[in-house]
């Protein structure tokens, strides 16, 4: 197909009409290569823009956003509150899985849940799930997984030893476990240990016919195996579960 130039030589001999073909054509090709070249100097200068754009207060309100940090600005607690729990859940002190160390605990630490009908319930229910497996539903030391072949040893828990421990100490050593005893302490939260010692408490009085209280006897390895009440250990345990 001929171009426009051709046509206009065909139509005029003249030559004013081929250099005004020319002329225009390379006004085209002109302007597409300035329109290209401005695209890229555009381009490249999109952050200087943005910064000139970004001094005006009016057109920068997406450089800083409106929405507080984490604990920038804090809402206070009303006057007169009292913090009754950490955010971060419950943060006790270290305890030591020793004899000594939970002696020492129960005796400066007293059970501050009182005792009713639906604690006990809870506790209930808390003993079967993490307890029974090992204790014994009555708190003997006969559960499922002791006997032959496997677990091999678990305390009677109904021992005049164990019923001597102070509350504070099984408390402890649910936490923080003792000798054979894994600790419990992830799996039981602070208030809910406490409502297992008195379920405990309430097995001991059905398992001895006696109060339960809360002494300090010799602590619960007494109440594992080495107190008078406690069953025979499997042949080599002897030296293992202190």
């Amino acid at each position: 197909m001929p171009g426009r130039c051709e046509l206009a030589t065909r139509r005029s001999a003249g030559d004013d009409s081929l250099r005004r073909c020319v002329s225009a054509s390379l006004r085209r090709a002109a302007a597409s290569w300035v329109a290209v070249l401005g695209v890229g100097v555009a381009a490249a200068g999109c952050t200087q823009l943005d910064n000139a754009l970004a001094s005006i207060p009016f057109l920068s309100f997406l450089r800083e956003s409106p929405a507080f940090d984490p604990y920038e600005a804090p809402r206070p607690a009303p006057e007169g509150a009292l913090p009754f729990e950490t955010p971060v859940g419950e943060v006790l002190p270290p305890l030591a899985p020793a004899d000594a160390a939970l002696a020492a605990f129960g005796a400066r630490v007293a059970n501050p849940v009182a005792r009713d009908d639906a604690v006990l319930a809870r506790g209930k229910v808390l003993y079967e799930r993490y307890c029974s497996v090992c204790h014994g539903a009555s708190g003997k030391g006969n559960g499922p997984i002791v006997g032959p072949g496997k677990f091999p040893f678990a305390p009677d828990l109904t021992v005049p030893a164990t019923v001597g421990r102070s509350d504070g100490y099984l408390y402890g050593i649910m936490r923080v476990g003792r000798g054979l005893m894994p600790p419990y302490g992830e799996r039981l939260s602070h208030r809910e240990r406490w409502y297992v010692v008195h379920y405990l408490r309430a097995l001991q009085v059905a398992g001895t016919g006696t109060g339960a209280g809360t002494g300090t006897g010799r602590g619960m390895g007494a109440g594992m195996g080495a107190g008078a009440g406690a069953p025979a250990r499997p042949r080599g345990m002897e030296r293992r579960g202190r």
